[in-house]
């Protein structure tokens, strides 16, 4: 390792990209990456994705780090070639400077080489998510070495994870972008948003994290998750986990329903262990809901609500949208933090328009 340690010193000092800098809200409740060509995100509590990755698991019955960890390869072979940022080149990951600042601004934890021999390895640090850094550093590896490579992981002893690359000879084509019909409804103007409390309490920690409120984040691309549910969607067919039928989808393909179910049901099961407190007194508390629960994550806003019922139903018309399962799920949760029963949501995307009705699960007498 003495060699690499020389050839670090004589590297130049990188520029960290800031989180605050680089992730930017907007006036429909999403959140950009503006070195990334403005790539929707996502920033979620660490602890609270990995919640939702074994509620997934549980509902759809499938073990699923595999299929993220490959969705996360594809995603950073993809976003490596956009924006302004530098691709990682040759053998030394020290060098990989702009990456390593990426690394850090997503809120990923850092990275470092072990090994370069026969078997290489890479020890992530302090990793947020161990699939999605796996697959993350093997894109960045077969990126600087220009060779597709074969690779595991495995906990390491502290706070890390191995990830091990054999090289192989493969020809696999490059990842293309998906299409997610909802992000065509924006409805209303998108500009920057011009209050900056949603990086209040914002502090940067060692070895490539940052928290806010104390809770660490990191940032997700809405590309990995479409990427993701790519990989699952053929394996759950089936809607058989205990409140399926709370969830409806309209506009949106079928072969599609049981997976939105499955992570709707997640994110609501999530949110609702979290204990967070919801106060409704009229349908309109709804966008300053949305703007707690939704804007301040990057997942979105609500431009309008309407009441549906006299028990607490009520439409929701958005502004903008990260993704149908994840938003339905958050304020499915908030509703029934609110009214203290189950619920239903019934999300809707016809003409661009998408909207959201949520309701008592069952029918409450008058």
């Amino acid at each position: 390792m003495g060699l690499f340690d020389s050839l670090r010193k004589m590297l130049p000092r990188r520029i960290p990209i800031g989180p605050k800098s680089r992730w930017e809200f907007l006036s429909d409740g999403t959140c950009v990456d503006n070195q990334r060509e403005y790539e929707s995100a996502w920033r979620v509590g660490v602890a609270r994705f990995e919640s939702l990755l074994q509620g997934l698991e549980k509902r759809t019955e499938n073990s699923l780090g595999r299929r993220l960890a490959h969705a996360a390869l594809e995603h950073d072979e993809r976003i490596m070639r956009m924006g302004t940022l530098s691709k990682p080149s040759g053998r030394v990951p020290g060098a990989w400077s702009d990456y390593i600042s990426d690394w850090e601004s997503r809120g990923l934890g850092s990275f470092r080489l072990l090994d370069d021999e026969q078997d290489i390895r890479i020890l992530a640090e302090a990793p947020a998510s161990g699939q999605i850094c796996a697959g993350s550093l093997a894109a960045a590896w077969e990126c600087a070495t220009s060779r597709r490579h074969r690779f595991t992981w495995s906990d390491n002893s502290g706070d890390g994870l191995v990830v091990s690359l054999i090289e192989q000879h493969a020809d696999v084509p490059s990842p293309k972008a998906l299409k997610t019909p909802w992000k065509e409804s924006t409805t209303t103007e998108n500009t920057p948003h011009e209050d900056q409390d949603y990086w209040d309490n914002f502090r940067a920690e060692e070895r490539g994290t940052w928290s806010i409120m104390g809770e660490r984040k990191m940032m997700i691309h809405l590309d990995l998750i479409s990427r993701f549910e790519e990989y699952c969607i053929p394996y759950v067919r089936d809607n058989n986990f205990a409140r399926s039928e709370d969830y409806t989808w309209s506009g949106l393909e079928d072969k599609c329903s049981p997976w939105l179910g499955a992570l709707a049901d997640s994110v609501r099961e999530a949110f609702v262990s979290e204990g967070h407190h919801v106060l409704v007194r009229e349908h309109s508390d709804w966008i300053s809901i949305a703007r707690r629960h939704l804007s301040s994550h990057g997942l979105g806003g609500i431009l309008e609500s309407e009441q549906i019922d006299a028990h607490g139903g009520v439409r929701l018309t958005f502004s903008g949208l990260f993704h149908p399962a994840i938003v339905s799920g958050t304020l499915l949760g908030c509703w029934e933090r609110a009214y203290g029963r189950n619920g239903k949501a019934v999300f809707s995307l016809i003409e661009a328009k998408s909207t959201l009705e949520l309701s008592a699960a069952r029918a409450i007498a008058d």
